[in-house]
């Protein structure tokens, strides 16, 4: 296989979610290579990328704590930042301005950052001017948002019309996550802490149903007029080990949570979403699965199992959205916007094979590189 468009990559934070992505480099991505990778964790902080993560297929480059020594020791420029540190978009949006005023295209993993004209309007237009201002693009990407609750039930939307309503349920293990679910989602607390910040909105669970909610019904023609949602804490008579450095989480501490929104239009819910999040929910009796239904000119039942599994699945949509980016008109876009059947990976179309006459049952093809 021939590599094309070879692009560069910085990786801007290697916790839970950027060790994934750098085990997926380690693995093998034929169209793109690490340029730089940002980290301020001391751990791993001027160390070297290929020791930090054991592996002799990364590039022996130097961990650096800040975007600016990253950039300033690049010998050639690089072209889109995968940014996976927060999540709030009015705290990220410096680290995204910096990296746009670099010249790089950027995907941030922040949920906010899939519909942020939603509920970030300012920062939305601010970020949709630096990136006009650069000649670059900006978009969010991940598993969920990003692909389980929009872009796989619009793709199945495409084979109806007259949508009238849309379900999507995703049960998940979220073992692994990181201490940082803690502040918004609530995992390892104690129940009765959970409810209190539930209460004062410290606690939001999934963070971007609302944008979802919106998107589908942005794209099917549904007027949402309110989104209704709902959390529920679970807990395990036994100690269950997190896999992160959460740790052991204790009886009587939050394990799970089934989170429900429901989007109105017209009175009635057009677009329901559920989402059941465990550290090994089949202590729970659930089974992984992502669960869609449709229902239109054309009723669409479809399924996932096990369902995308969260952190390697957003790593890889991240990878995977690299060129959309790069090659995306300049401005704050959306992942919904690129082409449904993303980037010709290897760089080639096929053609009839020359060289061998096709029969009535077998046909040979041949790869034409693309220049």
């Amino acid at each position: 296989m021939k590599n094309r468009d070879r692009a560069r990559a910085i990786l801007w934070g290697l916790g839970a979610l950027g060790s994934k992505v750098v085990d997926a480099f380690a693995a093998g991505v034929d169209d793109l290579e690490i340029a730089g990778a940002v980290d301020h964790d001391p751990r791993l902080a001027n160390r070297s990328l290929r020791d930090a993560f054991s592996s002799a297929a990364l590039p022996d480059l130097i961990i650096q704590p800040s975007l600016e020594s990253c950039i300033a020791g690049l010998e050639r420029p690089a072209d889109v930042l995968f940014h996976m540190t927060e999540s709030h978009v009015p705290t990220i949006r410096p680290q995204l301005d910096a990296a746009m005023n670099a010249g790089m295209n950027v995907i941030s993993a922040s949920e906010g950052m899939f519909h942020p004209k939603l509920r970030f309007p300012a920062e939305a237009r601010a970020l949709h001017d630096c990136a006009l201002r650069n000649g670059v693009s900006v978009v969010g990407c991940g598993i969920n948002p990003g692909f389980v609750f929009d872009s796989l039930v619009l793709v199945l939307g495409r084979v109806s019309t007259a949508v009238t309503s849309v379900s999507a349920s995703r049960v998940v293990d979220v073992t692994g996550t990181g201490p940082h679910d803690i502040d918004h989602v609530g995992f390892g607390l104690p129940t009765g802490e959970f409810e209190d910040k539930l209460k004062t909105g410290r606690i939001v669970g999934h963070m971007s149903m609302p944008e979802s909610i919106a998107s589908l019904g942005e794209r099917f023609g549904l007027e949402i007029e309110r989104i209704d949602e709902d959390w529920k804490a679970h807990t395990y008579p036994e100690a269950i080990e997190s896999g992160s450095d959460l740790g052991p989480i204790e009886p009587g501490c939050v394990v799970g949570i089934t989170q429900t929104g429901a989007g109105y239009a017209r009175g009635r819910a057009a677009i329901r979403l559920t989402l059941e999040m465990f550290y090994g929910p089949d202590r729970f009796g659930h089974r992984q699965i992502d669960e869609i239904f449709i229902e239109g000119t054309h009723r669409i039942h479809a399924s996932l199992t096990p369902a995308a599994v969260s952190i390697k699945g957003a790593g890889l949509m991240i990878i995977n959205a690299a060129h959309d980016v790069i090659s995306a008109a300049p401005g704050l876009c959306s992942v919904l916007d690129f082409s449904m059947g993303g980037r010709r990976r290897g760089g080639f179309e096929l053609i009839l094979d020359p060289d061998n006459a096709p029969a009535h049952n077998k046909t040979w093809l041949a790869p034409r590189y693309l220049e």
